[in-house]
């Protein structure tokens, strides 16, 4: 009887893992990676190159960044993959603040990958590369209406 039960849970563990690996591994939505309820965030920040940073609270540009977000396929890479030479790649870095929790969600979204702090994973985009400067007019606008 015992033999049983350690042979039912050898095989639940197993499966439990073998899925884990296959739902990181898979192509995701970046949105799917950097996830936030809209209606919890308290603030998020964009900081271009050149340590130029943007502060919003408004939930209009936080819905905008995450449907920016989710127009990009990820699919993660391996740590040995990531080529932390960034100084020929545009990029920006996000931070969201959210109700509740003591740590934002930060990432560092470059043209072709990103590097998501929390848990440290490094994710290739896989379709168009993000563009950047979409987030530079994004946020040129927004300062000039006061925001």
């Amino acid at each position: 009887m015992r033999k049983r039960w350690f042979l039912i849970i050898s095989v639940v563990i197993i499966i439990f893992f073998s899925v884990k690996y296959f739902n990181d591994n898979r192509e995701k939505g970046l949105d799917d990676v950097i996830r936030y309820d809209v209606s919890d965030v308290e603030s998020l920040s964009i900081r271009l190159t050149g340590n130029h940073e943007w502060r919003t609270d408004q939930k209009v540009h936080i819905e905008a960044l995450k449907d920016f977000l989710s127009n990009s396929r990820v699919k993660r890479m391996k740590d040995h993959e990531w080529d932390s030479d960034v100084s020929k790649e545009e990029g920006f870095m996000v931070s969201i603040y959210s109700k509740g929790e003591q740590i934002p969600i930060d990432a560092t979204i470059f043209e072709k990958r990103v590097h998501v702090f929390n848990g440290g994973k490094y994710y290739r985009i896989l379709n168009d590369p993000i563009d950047v400067d979409w987030i530079k007019q994004f946020i040129k606008e927004n300062e000039q209406q006061g925001d």
